[in-house]
Parts: structure tokens; sequence; C-alpha cells
């Protein structure tokens, strides 16, 4: 009896061996025809690919990864996509410490600790998205030979399936965070915000799947479930819901609320979303709006291709596809 265990698990080890080796193949393979495409098209390249996570999972490490488009260029140290050997599905994105960003002519360098993705798809013949994250500590990026451009404590976001169809709900924070490279100091405005945070639902024309490359889905309507910024005296919260009209453009309504429409107005023009001569008009049409106290109530809504921020237009809405 002894003997037939020992010879049934020596198999079984046999067998999981060559199934481990087999997987291993694949993947190096379909990893060299990747590089290699990207290499044809000008796209990208890397350096040395390595295997590991012998015999219960598969780790593939791409040593200084390159990828670039057009006015688009990113650079890592590495990369290392990791799955569990008996759930090839539920994958997992380990980015290095140090990555490079171009966008344009400016090149900015990236420091974060711990980024990484990752995605759960749905077993089956289309290997539909079930869930999506993006995580990061402490992050920082600054101008190639410059000062700061942006930092924050922490980044997540996370895109999971919501019931059938295309309809995905979205979560979104960034805590601790400074735009230095935006900020506009005569404001008198904190240089740190303490939350961005968003709970939205999307709803695409056709799931996340295989085929999503081939027909990509477009975005049909957004809704906002709860949306907020602290950023000292500057505080807005949102809630509502918009969706696709015949021409592509956004239509219908979000509803914004502040404590201090003052300070919301001067984190606007601090952040050059708001030039001074329309900041200044702004704040005539929005103050009979307010309570005596600076509490504020607004629409933001979208009707026939055009946006408004109560009775003011702003201008053409933006386009959802």
């Amino acid at each position: 009896m002894r003997r037939r265990l020992i010879s049934a698990l020596v198999a079984l080890a046999v067998l999981a061996a060559l199934g481990w080796g087999a997987g291993a193949f694949a993947l190096r393979q379909g990893a060299d025809a990747a590089l290699r495409s990207l290499r044809d098209q000008g796209r990208g390249n890397a350096g040395a690919v390595t295997l590991a996570g012998f015999p219960g999972a598969f780790s593939l490490q791409l040593d200084t990864p390159r990828l670039h488009q057009g006015l688009l260029a990113w650079q890592a140290d590495w990369l290392r996509l990791s799955f569990p050997s008996y759930a090839p599905w539920r994958l997992r994105l380990d980015l290095s410490q140090a990555q490079t960003l171009r966008i344009g002519l400016r090149q900015y360098l990236l420091v974060s600790e711990n980024m990484h993705a990752a995605l759960m798809l749905r077993p089956g013949a289309t290997l539909a998205l079930e869930s999506a994250a993006v995580v990061s500590g402490p992050l920082h990026a600054s101008l190639d030979g410059g000062g700061p451009a942006m930092a924050a404590d922490q980044l997540a976001l996370t895109l999971a399936a919501a019931g059938g169809g295309g309809d995905y709900r979205l979560d979104a924070s960034l805590a601790g965070f400074s735009l230095p490279v935006l900020l506009q100091a005569p404001y008198g405005l904190a240089e740190r915000g303490e939350l961005l945070s968003a709970r939205l639902v999307l709803g695409l024309s056709a799931p996340l799947d295989r085929h999503a490359q081939a027909t990509a889905p477009r975005l049909l309507s957004v809704g906002v479930e709860a949306a907020s910024l602290r950023w000292g005296e500057a505080q807005l919260a949102a809630e509502g819901a918009v969706r696709a009209d015949a021409n592509g453009r956004a239509e219908g309504q979000i509803t914004l609320s502040t404590p201090d429409w003052h300070a919301v107005v001067a984190l606007a023009l601090a952040l050059r979303l708001v030039q001074p001569p329309y900041g200044a008009a702004l704040s005539a049409e929005l103050a009979p709006l307010a309570s005596a106290d600076g509490t504020l109530t607004i629409e933001l809504g979208f009707r026939g291709g055009m946006a408004w921020l109560g009775p003011v237009l702003l201008g053409a809405a933006p386009y959802l596809q």
C-alpha cells in the first residue's frame, strides 16, 4: 500500500512538472511572439525574458520593457506578469519602482511603491472581464531635469462587472495628493489635497471580453453614484447621471454641492481650469444662487449639445463616444 501511494505521488509530481513545462513553453512562445510583433511595428521592445514560479505559479519577467506610440512613450526597469498555474484567469502585473513616461516633448520620472495591477477574467469561451484593479502606495512624478509634477500617498482604481451585459462599476480614489506643476500660488490654497474619490457605473455597448479588441465597446452612459473632492477649504460633492445623445455628446445632469463655493472657484482658478476674467463673471452669476453662509447646490446640465452650470453656459458638452 505504501509503495503504491509513493508511486502515485511520483506520477502526480511528474505530470505536474510536465504540465508546468508545457505551460511555460507556451507562455514563453507567446511572449516572444508579442515582442517580435512590437519590434516589427516599431512600437516597443524588452530585454531579457525569464520564467519562474514552478510548480504552483507562472511568473514571466521582462527586463527594461519599452512601449511607444506617437507622442507617448513608457519604460520601466522591469515588469512581472504572474498567475497561479491552477487559475490562469487570475493575473497580476507588478511594475518596477522607477519608470519613465514621455508625453509629447515632456518626460516624467515616476517613482512608486508596490504599484501593481490585478485582473480577473471569467472562465469560459469569451474570457469576460470580472474585475480589474490598479493600486499604488506613495508615488511621485517629476519632470526630467525639472521640479516635482505630482505626488500622492495612495492611488486605487477598481473596475468590476455589475450584473450582465456591459455595465461596470468603477471605484477610484487618490489620497494625499499634490499637483505643483499646475497649482498657482496667489490663491492661498493648501498645497495638498486630502482626497479625490468617485463611484461610477459605466454603461458600455458590449461587455469587455476577448472580442473587445475587434469591436471596441462604446460608452453609452455614466452614472455618478457618489464623487467628492476635499482640498483644504474647497469641498465638492457630486451625483447624477449622463448618457450619450445621438451625436455622442453627454446629455443629462449632475448635482454639485459645496459648503464654500468661493473656495471651489479659487481652486478652479489655481488649477487653471478657469481663467481669471471668466472666474469673476462666474462668481457674479453664482453669488445670488448661494446661501448666506456660502453653501451652494447647483446642477451641471448637458442638453442640446451644450453644457450649463445652473444658468451659466459653459460651452459645448463633452463627447462620451
